[in-house]
């Protein structure tokens, strides 16, 4: 039992290997040859001020135990703030790669820009925040909807 215990945590040992992260969940299971963790039940994730609550947490690694890929699933949501600006809201799944600095958010998105006072609904979204381009797309029912403030005139 005890190898165990210094077996998860030496593996969560490399969450922490480019800042704190804390991952929550009701159970957890790794495959260290695979080089994935499954949080599962109530997961919640956070990194600084950045939190992600959803049903279950996949994180992958790579040979060196850094982690190269975040996947929450199941009625997702979010609060995270990046390069100033403060994002709440929900999908059904969300993938970030930190080494490209990219979040795909997925299935009913709802995103609320907090700090400009915007919202988008879509399907999906691409934000890449290295260049700060984003990709955003609706369905044949539901199409993308921006909803945003336009400056006084006067």
């Amino acid at each position: 039992m005890k190898r165990i215990y210094i077996s998860i945590f030496i593996f969560l040992s490399t969450l922490v290997y480019g800042g704190m992260v804390d991952i929550k969940a009701n159970y957890f299971h790794a495959n260290n040859i695979l080089k994935v963790a499954y949080f599962e039940g109530n997961a919640r994730i956070k990194e600084g001020v950045n939190r992600f609550n959803a049903n279950k947490i996949v994180v992958y690694f790579n040979k060196k135990k850094k982690a190269t890929k975040y996947e929450a699933i199941g009625h997702v949501t979010f609060d995270l703030v990046e390069h100033g600006v403060h994002y709440v809201g929900k999908a059904e799944k969300i993938t970030y790669s930190p080494n490209s600095s990219k979040y795909y958010f997925y299935g009913g998105v709802v995103l609320r820009d907090l700090t400009n006072n915007r919202k988008i609904e879509a399907n999906s979204i691409s934000l890449d925040l290295k260049t700060g381009l984003a990709d955003i797309k609706g369905g044949n029912k539901k199409p993308v909807h921006f909803i945003f403030e336009i400056e006084d005139r006067k």
